[in-house]
C-alpha cells in the first residue's frame, strides 16, 4: 500500500473533477450565484482546498463555469449598477422565498450559537470566580504559614463568617 506523490494525487483529483463535471448537467450555485466549491468537492470526492491550491482543477472549473454561462460574483457584482434597486414584483418570486427561509435558518442557527456561548461563557466566568476564591485562601494561606516561620508563633486561622 503505497502513498500516492503529491502530483499523483493531484492528477487523481482532477481526473475525479473531470468526471464529476461530466456528469453533471449543473454546477451547484450558492444563492448569491457564486460558483459552491464545498458542493462540487464533496460530490467529486476530494478535498476543497485542492480546488484552491491545484491549477489544473481550478482551469477545469473555470472551463466548466464559462461552459455553462456561470459568472463569478465580482462578474457579476461590476455588471450590474449600484444604484438598482429590487423590485417589489421580484421580491414574491420563490426563488427570494427560498433564499429568505435558508437565510432565517441561517439565521436561526446563528442564535442558538450564540446563546450556547453565552451559557459557555457564564460557566467559565463561574469557575474563574471559584478558582480566584481559592488562590485568595491559599495565599492567605501560605502568609501565615511564613508568619509562623519567620516568628516561630502559631497564626490561628481567620475565622469564617457565616452568612446565614
Amino acid at each position: 500500500m503505497g502513498t500516492l506523490s503529491g502530483k499523483a494525487l493531484g492528477a487523481d483529483y482532477l481526473r475525479k473533477v473531470e468526471a464529476y463535471l461530466a456528469k453533471a448537467d449543473l454546477l451547484p450555485v450558492s444563492r448569491d450565484g457564486t460558483l459552491n466549491v464545498t458542493a462540487i468537492a464533496e460530490s467529486a470526492g476530494i478535498p476543497k482546498q485542492s480546488i484552491y491550491k491545484n491549477p489544473a482543477i481550478r482551469r477545469t472549473i473555470e472551463e466548466a463555469k464559462a461552459a455553462r454561462g456561470l459568472d463569478s460574483w465580482a462578474e457579476r457584482r461590476a455588471s450590474t449598477p449600484q444604484d438598482c434597486v429590487q423590485a417589489p414584483a421580484e421580491a414574491a418570486t420563490p426563488a427570494s422565498q427560498s433564499a429568505a427561509l435558508s437565510e432565517n435558518k441561517r439565521l436561526q442557527a446563528a442564535e442558538r450559537r450564540v446563546s450556547a456561548l453565552e451559557q459557555q461563557n457564564a460557566a467559565l466566568m463561574a469557575e474563574n470566580f471559584e478558582l480566584r476564591r481559592q488562590l485568595k485562601a491559599l495565599k492567605q494561606q501560605l502568609g501565615r504559614q511564613d508568619m509562623m516561620i519567620d516568628t516561630g508563633r502559631r497564626v490561628p486561622p481567620p475565622v469564617p463568617l457565616n452568612d446565614a
